[in-house]
């Protein structure tokens, strides 16, 4: 089973780590939800440990983004609230455990092999001529497997999942470098070459740039 923390109690996500490991879990961790959103993106977790208070945000905003943005991977739900109406907001956005802390590392490892086996069976996301499969971190065109960098997968992906919604310039790069910005050319290189595998060899053009804003991956029936 591999699943990601996102906890930012260093010292809690270190015993919590090592306890999983013990139990034969592997773990992937996050500080923060940039962290995290980039390890999303980047592979599929049978599971997602998710603290409520979070450096840069908060667990019930980042849980519905994420169920919005079809990510299939079950989420418990981490937090020193205890009321019910807390429980209840969490549910609503789609979360599938709470544990509240302080809490049994047995109970923790329990309800992750619970949530882990609901996790429906991924599912290809077909845009136009282009199929997504999550799972398996395959892209095909036409039936052609594109090749694609771990960044260039990234970038994909999250156009993919937000279609056909424009993503802006700058939500691209937080994903891709949550600690520190580079320069512009960087992101820029980076579309350049996903342009030229998802669209240069087909007729059609999937990938749109909005001016002054952001991407964003749809069919555009002007074309079609």
């Amino acid at each position: 089973m591999l699943v990601l923390l996102v906890e930012d109690n260093r010292l809690l996500a270190k015993n919590i780590i090592h306890y999983l490991e013990l139990n034969e879990i592997e773990c992937d961790y996050a500080e923060t939800l940039a962290q995290a959103e980039q390890a999303i993106f980047a592979r599929t977790f049978d599971a997602i440990i998710l603290d409520l208070n979070l450096p840069d945000g908060d667990g019930i905003t980042a849980c519905k983004k994420w169920k919005e943005q079809r990510i299939i991977s079950p989420i418990i739900m981490l937090t020193a609230r205890s009321n019910l109406q807390d429980r209840l907001s969490g549910f609503e956005v789609g979360a599938d455990d709470y544990l509240v802390k302080p809490f049994a590392m047995a109970e923790l490892v329990a309800r992750l092999r619970v949530v882990s086996q609901r996790r429906p069976s991924p599912k290809l996301l077909s845009i136009g001529e282009l199929e997504l499969d999550f799972a398996g971190h395959h892209a095909h065109r036409q039936g052609q497997l594109l090749t694609l960098s771990r960044t260039g997968w990234q970038i994909l992906t999250l156009l993919a999942r937000r279609s056909p919604e424009i993503v802006e310039r700058e939500e691209i790069e937080r994903l891709l470098w949550p600690d520190s910005l580079p320069d512009s050319d960087s992101l820029r290189s980076h579309i350049h070459l996903l342009r030229k595998i998802v669209d240069k060899p087909f007729e059609q053009k999937l990938i749109h740039t909005i001016r002054g804003v952001g991407l964003c991956l749809k069919v555009d029936t002007d074309e079609a």
